[in-house]
């Protein structure tokens, strides 16, 4: 007896309701499971997903979370949207997408992204409206990135050059971002270190130093908390270029 395929399930990341609904419109969908990025460490049923959908952020670090949702998803493709404006002259927006396709190859992965494809553009969401917290959070990660290497760079340094008071950055990044200053930082390092280790020939010892840990036991502990990995076993991944 020939089975039925299943039809797709979707998990839907940072979207307002209006993609939700469309993307159900065009693909015969039987479970939809819609999170923030906050919620994906708990996101427990990953099984049988056919479509990854991520919305655009109310801060950036899409870069960071991409790299982890790959890492949970091999397979399954992944729609980014992003926004873009309708004209140079104009302030209307628009959301298009832009699909991350695996080496892990699923039957169904052309037909999933033909039919996701046909709402494709759409309206930008209400959540993607900037203010003075985005350029905030922008701020931070542009210190974040030049500075990253500094062991000595901390939350009342990075809050001394934005001009704002340590408690309201905080406030901010675990409000925005829905992560913490320390974790922010640690993120920029080891996706760096995971960077240098892939790309040279450093030592351990030489790769912490770089990426601004003075210790490089605390570094090797952090960074097999973070990516399950010794920094001696860590194994080259193709998606780290992709998205990094």
């Amino acid at each position: 007896m020939e089975i039925e395929p299943q039809p797709p399930k979707l998990l839907i990341i940072d979207c307002c309701q209006h993609i939700v609904d469309e993307l159900e419109t065009v693909l015969a969908v039987n479970r939809t499971s819609v999170l923030t990025s906050s919620e994906f460490d708990t996101f427990n049923n990953r099984e049988n997903v056919a479509l990854i959908v991520v919305g655009t952020p109310p801060a950036p670090m899409r870069r960071l979370f991409l790299s982890r949702l790959r890492r949970f998803f091999p397979s399954p493709p992944i729609l980014v949207l992003r926004k873009e404006s309708v004209r140079i002259d104009s302030d209307e927006e628009i959301l298009r997408g832009e699909f991350l396709l695996s080496d892990h190859r699923g039957a169904e992965d052309l037909a999933v992204v033909c039919s996701a494809r046909e709402v494709l553009p759409m309206a930008p969401c209400e959540h993607t409206r900037t203010g003075s917290s985005f350029e905030l959070v922008k701020g931070v990660t542009r210190v974040l990135a030049d500075n990253f290497s500094d062991a000595e760079l901390d939350l009342e340094r990075v809050a001394d050059e934005l001009a704002v008071s340590p408690t309201r950055l905080s406030r901010v990044l675990n409000r925005e971002v829905h992560v913490s200053f320390r974790r922010m930082l640690r993120q920029v390092r080891i996706e760096e270190a995971k960077r240098l280790l892939a790309t040279s020939r450093l030592s351990v010892k030489e790769v912490a130093a770089r990426v601004g840990f003075s210790d490089s036991h605390y570094f090797s502990r952090i960074f097999k908390e973070m990516t399950g990995e010794r920094p001696t076993e860590y194994s080259f991944d193709s998606n780290d270029l992709v998205f990094n």
